[in-house]
């Protein structure tokens, strides 16, 4: 019963009226700690805010002003990691912006992260490089970063490196899967099995048939897994509203 209500309110927070969306965005409360749990919060489109039984604090995407409603920075003060798996605009976000006002380390691709420090102000030593293989602890939460064949191209047309998808495991064992958009890779299955996610965050693709194998692939050798939350496109969203 418990994990059909999640699932019901999930899906509720994804097909809100853009009213409900805004008035969202203006209360968002501080990142509060649930004890021996991990809490987690859509913010809009795919960008997701994670909560450790501590209080570490992991923001996904963190597109301020995506067409799900408007996300003031200042709220974002309290952040400790910005998870990026690639370059577009809906899947990088404004992690530049939220770096900031809180000083959060950024993961993301090599090329990119270098050109967030060249072009958007982004400390050199608040940058973590994400390639498929690393695996970096920081705060009792550990990320592990795994594969992605979404396209990475920056702004100035150059290659941003190869995409990221991240299993972030925090101090209580529990694991969310992060991938910003699901493209179709084998690999994942075995990354799954060797990293047991108990939630997978997976980006909605054009093609139903390709999310759903995404979906089975992540559950492979996985009896963890209990819950896929589907992310990255909306219901009526204005042609042209992200880039994908």
């Amino acid at each position: 019963m418990l994990r059909r209500s999640f699932a019901t309110l999930v899906f509720a927070f994804l097909f809100a009226a853009p009213a409900f969306a805004q008035q969202l965005q203006r209360q968002i409360p501080a990142p509060a700690p649930t004890p021996g749990k991990v809490k987690i919060e859509w913010l809009g489109h795919e960008f997701y805010r994670l909560t450790s039984p501590n209080g570490v604090v992991v923001l996904t995407s963190p597109w301020l002003g995506n067409p799900d409603g408007p996300v003031p920075k200042e709220s974002l003060a309290r952040t400790d990691f910005i998870l990026v798996p690639n370059a577009h605009n809906d899947d990088m976000g404004n992690p530049e912006e939220v770096h900031l006002v809180s000083g959060a380390t950024v993961f993301a691709p090599g090329p990119l992260g270098r050109w967030l420090i060249a072009e958007k102000g982004l400390k050199q030593e608040s940058f973590r490089r994400a390639a498929a293989g690393d695996l970096v602890e920081l705060k009792g939460v550990k990320f592990k970063m795994g594969p992605n064949q979404h396209d990475n191209t920056l702004a100035n047309g150059a290659d941003g490196g190869p995409a990221a998808s991240f299993f972030v495991t925090f101090e209580n064992g529990f694991t969310v899967f992060y991938n910003g958009h699901s493209t179709l890779m084998a690999d994942l299955a075995l990354y799954a099995q060797l990293y047991q996610p108990d939630v997978a965050i997976l980006g909605l693709t054009n093609s139903a048939q390709e999310f759903a194998m995404v979906a089975k692939l992540m559950s492979t050798n996985n009896p963890k897994l209990k819950q896929v939350i589907p992310s990255h496109q909306r219901p009526n969203a204005t042609s042209g509203s992200c880039r994908s």
